[in-house]
């Protein structure tokens, strides 16, 4: 297994591929920065990295899924990711779920933070969106490759490296809260523009 596949890999066990439900579409905003080129993109699993990086020696990762056949809560789905990725590392922390709800759909959160990918000399930190969907489940996650560490959430960086990292991580948190959803024409939603639906699933 290549190294982005030791750690994508470990977020897709869970997954159970499928279509969108009729035309419901997730819909991920462009990435602050510079463009994200697709790795892979099966209908079912997209996964992206920045321009100039690629899918076998990433340092920053953009995934989705469409779960079928899932009956629990998004919650209950980020718990399974976040303890499924977190047995990949050798030092982990995990934060979350938290829960809430947006567009009346029920959503999740949480994040892992991975010191050391087990056999790898690296840690990984991912942060994760599952939304609910009509007869679906999408999760979507944001990762970072981070130098290994036994303090699983502090990896260790140079001062001005530590201020950037976590500057970050806080776009990532704003892009997975206010540029991914769902559009559905039976339920339309203002953020559901023309232009906002091409650049989902």
């Amino acid at each position: 297994m290549d190294k982005a596949g030791a750690i994508i890999g470990a977020v897709g066990l869970l997954a159970i591929a499928g279509a969108a439900h009729g035309a419901e579409r997730l819909v991920l905003g462009p990435y602050p920065g510079v463009p994200w080129i697709d790795v892979v993109d099966n209908g079912s699993v997209l996964e992206r990295v920045p321009q100039g990086q690629s899918g076998d020696d990433f340092q920053d990762v953009l995934t989705s899924q469409i779960v079928r056949d899932y009956r629990g809560s998004p919650a209950s789905y980020i718990t399974q990711t976040l303890d499924q990725l977190g047995q990949t590392c050798e030092s982990v922390q995990i934060a979350g779920p938290t829960t809430g709800e947006e567009q009346g759909r029920q959503v999740a959160y949480g994040r892992v933070y991975c010191g050391r990918q087990k056999g790898q000399a690296f840690g990984i930190h991912f942060f994760f969106k599952a939304i609910e969907g009509a007869e679906v489940l999408y999760l979507v996650g944001r990762g970072f490759r981070t130098p290994a560490s036994d303090h699983a959430g502090a990896p260790p960086l140079a001062e001005d490296k530590a201020i950037a990292f976590l500057q970050a991580e806080g776009v990532a948190t704003k892009y997975l809260t206010d540029q991914v959803y769902v559009c559905d024409p039976v339920f339309p939603d203002p953020k559901c523009t023309a232009e906002a639906v091409p650049t989902g699933r």
